[in-house]
């Protein structure tokens, strides 16, 4: 009977592990670099425009902080398909990595899938989700996991940690701080609503997804590193500087 109970629980443990959530938002998975996500992209929009800021540390080292992509099918202008994504990543120390991403897509008018199969595809990619709402021309979930290997945790209402007029545009002290506060509040959360009308078909999609958990370490672990470059390059250009002219 042990043998039994124990096969079932073996099984039980394979099929959670199985059915673990993919974060990632079309392709674009937390974690990636920038030269991944421009790749990825490449491959699902090869006419698509991207768009990705570097910014510079003191001693002159450079790391991808943002970026935003655009695309619209041209070639049917009367039956456009539009999409529109962002992305944020953490600094060198920590890997430079997508720890935010943000996706708005519109049908194609000839092409609209129904709301339900758009929310059941989101099921089955994040699992059951933490918060619903449903209405006749749209549907709005969320998913909040504590930790990446964790069931999402059940909530009374959408917690708007991912946001779009504040989306961020980088780990950087503004982004750190909120995170002091937010991490264990929004955890690594997802955000999703598709609108469409009341016949059932979709016009829209509109989704988030961001990583509070590890902002605050890869945060310090960026600092951290900004400052070895920097004194290693204080301690180059000292000991091959010029001398000091006559005073």
């Amino acid at each position: 009977m042990k043998k039994v109970i124990f096969s079932i629980l073996l099984s039980c443990t394979a099929a959670a592990v199985s059915h673990a959530a993919e974060f990632d938002i079309n392709g674009m998975a937390l974690g990636m670099n920038a030269e991944q996500v421009i790749a990825r992209y490449g491959e699902l929009r090869p006419n698509g425009q991207t768009s990705f800021s570097q910014w510079k540390i003191t001693e002159g080292s450079e790391w991808v902080a943002n970026g935003r992509t655009l695309y619209n099918d041209l070639s049917r202008p009367d039956d456009m398909e539009h999409e529109r994504m962002q992305f944020a990543f953490t600094g060198l120390g920590s890997g430079n990595k997508l720890f935010a991403v943000r996706r708005e897509l519109r049908f194609r008018p000839s092409e609209r899938p129904s709301m339900e199969s758009v929310y059941a595809a989101a099921v089955e990619k994040y699992g059951e989700p933490s918060y619903l709402d449903k209405s006749e021309t749209s549907i709005s979930a969320a998913w909040k996991f504590k930790a990446p290997d964790a069931r999402a945790e059940k909530l009374e209402s959408p917690l708007g940690c991912v946001g779009t007029t504040d989306f961020p545009v980088a780990l950087d002290d503004h982004t750190a701080t909120k995170a002091k506060r937010t991490a264990d509040f929004c955890g690594l959360y997802i955000e999703f609503t598709v609108q469409g009308s009341q016949t059932g078909l979709a016009n829209e999609l509109d989704m988030g997804m961001m990583n509070h958990l590890d902002l605050v370490r890869d945060f310090d672990t960026d600092n951290k590193d900004a400052r070895k470059r920097i004194e290693a390059a204080r301690a180059k250009n000292l000991s091959s500087a010029a001398p000091a002219p006559k005073l």
